[in-house]
């Protein structure tokens, strides 16, 4: 059970149901209680009335007149009648039970009143001295029935008000639950949202009146969303005013540079050509970081117009295997299939080709890039992209679409490039609504696969 809010709304019911039944429960054992006290000062206040006229019919008419006295009350009273004379005989004959002779023992010791209950029913013993000077006692069986649970009703009744009883409980904790755990569902919304990218997102559903821990978390938590924002707008304008600032000076020391190679003599063109290197790679470097800029302040507010996927592909794999024919390798379409993507055509094709061309510079000599446009799911277009290199370690394949990462051994800097590609492409096709994953294959290289939601795909394949 991994719902917050299920988890407290039944412990909350639970708690409030077993508390309810404890106060029903110890409510009826209170009364039950106060009942029976006050039926044991009733029997100690009317018994020896009652049991005095019983002895003087049996002391003063006989044994027949008793029994036909007993006769006339035994529809009229509530209880059964016994008298015993001191020995313990009853004037009846008739068997007593062991509770009894037991009450009368005691009733004979005490000579007063002795009230044993058992179960619904209860014994009560008299002893007493008639006008005559003889000494009885008389025993009374009286039975009552059980206290009912609630006020005396027909089973549906009763059933019918369990089922309230419930209901109301569930409400109360369902607004004691719904208070406690909104905040805490916002807040978690929020976090997924700003875990996913979206710097704006905060918490915005809270009651302007609340005011306790929870809100002030939410307080907080908004506080410390805005600090990313400004923090990572501020990163972002630095990079993109540095990168913009570097480029004239840059574009200045490239004029220079051909001047000076010009009238150069052999001996330091070697050196000049290996500045015109270097300057080639910090210019690359600059061009990156503003893609890499250009894609993070865009976000999902470029303009969106309907891509060809495939067609986009054709162009990337056929510039990039032109490129890799004079490297000594090539790169090929395995699977294409038609399919629509609404997006920004530019960076769609920045985000592929810098996959194709990383994976151009790792495969080995002599082998191929294979590309692949697969529709895993009817509104899912995946473009998988494999080379035949040395791959990367397990630990370091979520970090490679980080900017500036490098791998070390063999993607080092004499093999690789900027180290800004892969981070261009993550951030584009995040920007789309899509996903970017990496893995080893088991047979060796490194696999790419850009994951893009499409509006219209077609299943027929094109190549094969």
């Amino acid at each position: 059970m991994r719902s917050l809010f299920l988890k407290i709304f039944l412990w909350f019911w639970l708690a409030m149901v077993l508390v309810s039944l404890t106060l029903i429960l110890s409510s009826l054992w209170s009364e039950s209680r106060q009942s029976r006290t006050r039926d044991e000062a009733m029997d100690r206040t009317m018994t020896p009335l009652i049991a005095d006229d019983i002895a003087e019919v049996y002391d003063r008419a006989g044994k027949q007149a008793f029994a036909a006295f007993l006769a006339r009350g035994k529809d009229s009273f509530p209880w059964q009648v016994y008298l015993f004379d001191p020995e313990g005989k009853e004037a009846l004959d008739r068997p007593a039970s062991q509770e009894m002779r037991g009450l009368l023992s005691l009733a004979l010791i005490s000579q007063g009143t002795e009230v044993l209950h058992q179960g619904n029913s209860r014994l009560v013993a008299q002893w007493l001295r008639t006008a005559s000077g003889k000494p009885y006692v008389v025993v009374l069986a009286l039975s009552h029935p059980p206290s009912p649970l609630f006020l005396p009703a027909p089973s549906q009744v009763q059933l019918l008000r369990f089922l309230i009883v419930l209901l109301i409980v569930g409400l109360v904790c369902f607004a004691i639950t719904r208070h406690i755990t909104s905040p805490i569902l916002a807040l978690r919304n929020a976090s997924k949202q700003l875990a996913g990218g979206n710097l704006a997102a905060r918490v915005t559903s809270l009651a302007p009146a609340r005011r306790d821990a929870l809100a002030d978390l939410s307080h907080d938590f908004n506080h410390m969303a805005e600090q990313i924002q400004s923090l990572m707008s501020s990163q972002q304008r630095l990079i993109g005013d540095i990168s913009h600032e570097l480029r004239s000076p840059l574009a200045r020391l490239g004029v220079a540079l051909g001047l000076a190679q010009r009238s150069a003599n052999p001996e330091t063109s070697v050196s000049l050509n290996r500045i015109e290197r270097e300057t080639y790679r910090l210019n690359e470097i600059i061009s990156g970081l503003l893609q890499l800029s250009r894609v993070e302040a865009t976000g999902e507010n470029f303009r969106k117009q309907p891509v060809h996927l495939a067609s986009l592909l054709e162009e990337i794999v056929s510039d990039a295997d032109f490129e890799a024919t004079s490297r000594n390798r090539s790169v090929r379409i395995l699977e294409s299939c038609a399919s629509q993507f609404s997006g920004d055509p530019e960076l769609i094709r920045s985000a592929v080709e810098n996959v194709v061309r990383n994976a151009v510079n790792y495969t080995a000599e002599g082998t191929e890039v294979q590309v692949s446009l697969l529709h895993p799911q009817p509104d899912l277009a995946l473009i998988r992209v494999r080379d035949h290199g040395p791959g990367v370690p397990e630990s370091s394949l979520e970090s490679i679409f980080e900017p500036f990462y490098r791998v070390e051994n063999s993607r080092d800097r004499a093999t690789g490039g900027t180290g800004l590609g892969l981070s261009i492409t993550e951030r584009a096709i995040r920007a789309h609504a899509g996903s970017v994953r990496a893995h080893n294959d088991p047979s060796g290289g490194l696999v790419i696969e850009l994951c893009l939601p499409v509006t219209r795909p077609a299943n027929t394949p094109l190549l094969a």
